[in-house]
């Protein structure tokens, strides 16, 4: 499988529909053959996104909320978390990228009990902590494999990444929020996630390696974005916000497949020059 067919492949996963993701069984294999640095980065960034997606959809399952779409995604986030999990165990350039793998795994071994529980109030409290601890494993490894190289795109392609993390870690905290679960540290963090997204917009756009079709992509982002972020903020009663769930939800996953076009431009770019 090439660059551009994993790409298409994730893409169209994401439409927020009564599917699941789509896990070709051999994603794992063809990846650990083909894999590059910046391909790492990319999948590693995207383990990030994923972990903040999974929880995502188990809050929602735990409320009823868009419960098909639910379901279908965290299953298929788990597939696809595990996939390129294995992928990435394949491809250990350096020592620090092998330790990170580690405590990755290890993170993940806690969440995916948790995770593939029947969803609850109990669960989602355990949740919060041990899905802390895995979104930082996973950008520590994220960290590890931009380090490999540590040149200005493969940082370029972590940043771009980080908003994937952030489109669904916005939506993680709101449906904390809508159960009235965490409300204070929930709220915070997603001010503090939405002013990050916005800041690094600005920074991706003003790159010097920022070519017209990524710049385009920014402010095709920025579209999808901004209905986003005025619903999200829109109330803090949680009354109010259950009934803007649904749309939350929907626009979370919008937001997201943008973002993954942005990054597969950052990437392609970078592996035209590289080849």
């Amino acid at each position: 499988m090439d660059r551009l067919r994993c790409c298409a492949w994730f893409l169209a996963g994401l439409v927020f529909a009564a599917s699941p993701l789509p896990v070709h069984a051999e994603a794992s294999s063809a990846a650990a053959t083909q894999m590059d640095t910046p391909t790492a980065v990319d999948m590693a960034g995207r383990q990030r996104m994923l972990s903040q997606r999974m929880v995502k959809a188990y809050l929602m399952l735990g409320q009823g909320i868009a419960v098909d779409d639910a379901r279908n995604i965290l299953q298929g986030s788990i597939d696809l978390f595990e996939s390129q999990l294995a992928a990435l165990k394949a491809f250990q350039p350096t020592p620090t990228v092998r330790s990170t793998l580690v405590d990755l795994e290890a993170a993940w071994i806690k969440s995916k009990a948790l995770l593939t529980s029947a969803p609850n109030k109990a669960g989602a409290v355990d949740l919060y902590d041990a899905n802390e601890a895995l979104q930082k494993a996973a950008h520590s490894t994220t960290l590890a494999y931009e380090r490999v190289s540590g040149t200005p795109v493969d940082h370029l392609v972590n940043l771009a990444g980080r908003q994937r993390m952030l489109s669904q870690r916005m939506a993680k905290f709101y449906f904390y929020s809508t159960w009235e679960l965490f409300a204070d540290p929930s709220d915070m963090e997603l001010h503090l996630s939405n002013a990050h997204f916005t800041a690094v917009l600005n920074q991706i756009e003003a790159s010097p390696l920022a070519t017209a079709q990524i710049k385009a992509g920014v402010v095709k982002l920025r579209r999808e974005w901004i209905p986003y972020q005025q619903l999200l903020f829109a109330s803090r009663d949680p009354t109010e916000m259950r009934r803007d769930a649904a749309r939350v939800a929907e626009l979370s996953e919008q937001v997201l497949a943008v973002t993954e076009e942005l990054v597969a431009l950052i990437v392609k770019q970078e592996l035209s020059a590289l080849h």
